[in-house]
């Protein structure tokens, strides 16, 4: 029975990508997000990675490079910054497929052994998503070049390895967030309702002058605490039920926002609501791109014509 099982499921992932559209969506917006990462920083490049850092080199792989590794790459960062915006670009435009993407991804590695006490979890959930885009055919839409077809078997390879990877994406965001909520119940001040009380009582975290009015109504620190909580640890459970699938997402996309407002933690949260549409149908994320498209084109020609 479990055998049977086992080939039917592995016989239905090489039948079609079932979430080409997203995938190739979501190389974009991950290219997208790298250069704005990339234009906050440009200010602090030298500090970052350059001889004004003041990270000190650990034992690595850059250090094993046979040319100096680590110095080496500080001493020409501005050449390595500027590979990487290009092949931000290629991998945006879908030039070089997979190629691009496992450039991409080891360059991603190198940047944040440079630094990794600048990393964050955003970065960290960035660099797994590039790494499963590597096996990922997420070039059937917002390419230059089209795809040319395949053969049958080359097909429903792509097609295994590209579900497979969306699989490890979203199963990668559900360890995330569980993982999270553990280690915040092991911790005494979410225990007691008081962490979020804490959090947005913290200067460095004060996003909006509503967070003191907050902090002052202990029903809301609470709510936001033990929600917390109950969220990010049932999430991963309860994301697999379809009937529950839209009202997790619709309270992911607004636990992530606050969060974004309120605690004025930028790029984390992105990086993490940009994995919620691997969890809706393709038709749907199709359906959705199409009229998004639609609008915006209607609009453009609107004000095209009210110009002559």
């Amino acid at each position: 029975m479990i055998q049977q099982q086992i080939k039917y499921y592995w016989h239905r992932l090489q039948l079609e990508n079932y979430k080409c559209f997203y995938l190739a969506f979501l190389r974009v917006a991950i290219s997208c997000w790298l250069l704005k990462e990339v234009c906050i920083n440009w200010g602090s490049m030298d500090l970052l990675y350059g001889h004004s850092g003041f990270v000190v080199s650990k034992n690595n792989f850059i250090n094993r490079l046979p040319t100096g590794g680590f110095l080496l790459v500080k001493n020409y960062y501005l050449w390595f910054m500027a590979t990487y915006i290009a092949v931000i670009f290629l991998n945006m435009a879908g030039t070089g497929r997979w190629f691009t993407a496992l450039l991409l991804f080891a360059l991603q590695c190198a940047l944040q052994k440079m630094n990794s006490s600048f990393v964050n979890g955003g970065d960290a959930l960035a660099k797994l998503i590039l790494f499963y885009l590597i096996f990922a055919n997420s070039y059937q839409y917002f390419v230059l070049c089209k795809q040319k077809n395949r053969d049958n078997d080359k097909r429903k390879f792509q097609n295994l390895l590209s579900n497979l990877a969306a699989l490890s994406i979203m199963l990668q965001l559900c360890i995330a967030y569980f993982s999270s909520g553990l280690a915040k119940i092991m911790e005494p001040v979410w225990w007691h309702g008081e962490a979020t009380y804490y959090a947005l009582s913290m200067e460095r975290y004060i996003g909006t002058p509503f967070n003191k009015y907050i902090v002052q109504q202990r029903w809301l620190d609470y709510a936001s605490n033990y929600g917390t909580l109950l969220f990010e640890l049932l999430f991963p459970l309860l994301i697999w039920i379809k009937k529950m699938r839209k009202p997790l997402l619709v309270a992911g996309i607004l636990f992530h926002v606050c969060i974004y407002i309120f605690l004025m933690i930028y790029g984390f949260e992105v990086i993490f609501v940009l994995t919620y549409g691997l969890f809706l149908p393709n038709r749907k994320m199709q359906d959705f791109g199409q009229k998004m498209k639609s609008y915006f084109w209607r609009n453009k020609t609107g004000v095209a014509t009210g110009l002559y």
